[in-house]
């Protein structure tokens, strides 16, 4: 990646992010899918764990209907 690249990224990201760039840029396309899968298993055990501390009754399919929601970013997903 150019520094000319990098410096349009930085200005929409944050200054602080170059290092990081740099670093994804070193690694494997399969390091990276490794690194966004488990950033994925975070976020995904973090919406469990607030929809069962806002939602503690809530039955098993409606809780999975909400994780699955909030995760897709659409309330409305899985609804007729």
């Amino acid at each position: 990646m150019d520094d000319k690249l990098i410096a349009q990224l930085s200005s929409r990201i944050g200054a602080y992010d170059r290092q990081q760039i740099l670093i994804w840029q070193q690694m494997s396309p399969i390091e990276r899918l490794a690194v966004a899968d488990q950033a994925y298993h975070f976020a995904l055990e973090a919406v469990r764990l607030t929809e069962r501390q806002r939602w503690p009754d809530l039955l098993e399919d409606d809780f999975k209907w909400r994780v699955i929601r909030r995760m897709q970013g659409n309330q409305r997903l899985g609804r007729e």
